[in-house]
């Protein structure tokens, strides 16, 4: 047996429940074309459920995102789908996730019915045209206050388009205007652009100035330092000192003057030596020990030759000298 939803609004479906002191049960789906509205049929569809609701219920199906929906969420919060409250006067009940079952819904249901047996509350019947005129009266009510919410929102998006528009003028006033989040189309190069205009600045004081094409090679400007600056070839020392130190060898002379960031200008020094400059020192040859010096043996032999000689003559010298004269 299928179950029967009620057919009209929140407020005419809260006021049938109120008039005829029956309890309101609305059901919140996300679509009512998916799993969500199988579920709620399956557990609608139960015996215990569809019995207590037909007797003492006014069901109320609402799909999220509908005017009726928000007018309901507005007064009941929800935080998920599927969403089951039991609205009673006697207290509220809000079903949702594992408290979604048969037995769960049919023992709320069940428990607002007693005790709106026991304490019935009384209302004051009035004609249905007076009924109908208090439902409209009500729905517009509700339905101006909805516009109102939507107005302030609109009113709060204008604010804030407002304050972001004023941040970003008062960025443009500290920064400039050059910072900018859109890409800019590139231009094209101009005649100036494709010039490298270079200052050499020598270690002995001298000053030079050149220009060259963008894609000139370093080599060639190696090449004119060091014949500006009297330096034998392959021997200038170039640096350049902007962003930072930086000793420009061999190694780059194979790259242009525009992937070294020396175009459209830049400013290079220039080690110049006004002398050789002198030899490395090198470490003293280490030298054989000496060997001490001995004396050969012809040279005793001449020495004692010699002083034999002498003795001979000193001995024939006395031999042949006068006797003294004795006193």
């Amino acid at each position: 047996m299928s179950h029967s939803w009620f057919n009209g609004t929140v407020v005419e479906a809260s006021a049938q429940a109120t008039r005829q002191n029956r309890i309101l049960v609305a059901c919140v789906v996300s679509s009512i074309d998916d799993d969500e509205m199988l579920t709620i049929n399956t557990l609608f569809g139960h015996s215990d459920v569809l019995q207590v609701t037909k007797k003492h219920c006014v069901c109320l199906l609402l799909e999220s995102g509908t005017d009726q929906a928000i007018i309901f969420t507005r007064l009941f919060p929800l935080d998920k789908t599927p969403t089951i409250y039991v609205i009673h006067s006697s207290g509220n009940a809000i079903l949702t996730d594992d408290s979604l079952n048969p037995i769960n819904l049919a023992e709320q249901i069940q428990e607002r019915v007693d005790i709106a047996t026991k304490a019935p509350i009384k209302h004051d019947v009035k004609p249905a045209a007076q009924e109908v005129h208090l439902d409209m009266h009500e729905a517009e009510r509700l339905r101006k206050k909805l516009v109102k919410w939507r107005q302030d929102d609109q009113k709060h998006l204008a604010a804030l388009r407002k304050d972001i528009d004023e941040d970003r003028k008062t960025y443009t006033m500290i920064h400039g205007p050059n910072r900018v989040l859109v890409k800019e189309k590139k231009k094209p190069a101009t005649q100036s652009q494709k010039i490298a205009r270079l200052q050499f600045r020598a270690s002995n004081g001298l000053i030079s100035r050149s220009e060259y094409p963008s894609d000139t090679l370093f080599a060639t400007v190696r090449e004119d330092a060091e014949k500006v600056f009297g330096m034998p070839a392959g021997k200038a020392e170039i640096f350049i000192l902007f962003p930072q130190r930086k000793l420009l060898d061999g190694t780059v002379d194979n790259m242009t003057l525009k992937q070294l960031g020396l175009a459209p200008s830049a400013t290079l020094f220039v080690r110049v030596w006004e002398k050789a400059q002198p030899p490395k020192e090198q470490p003293p040859k280490e030298q054989p020990p000496q060997q001490p010096q001995t004396k050969s043996a012809s040279t005793y032999l001449s020495f004692y030759i010699a002083l034999t000689v002498l003795a001979l003559a000193l001995l024939f010298w006395h031999i042949k000298a006068p006797p003294h004269a004795v006193v």
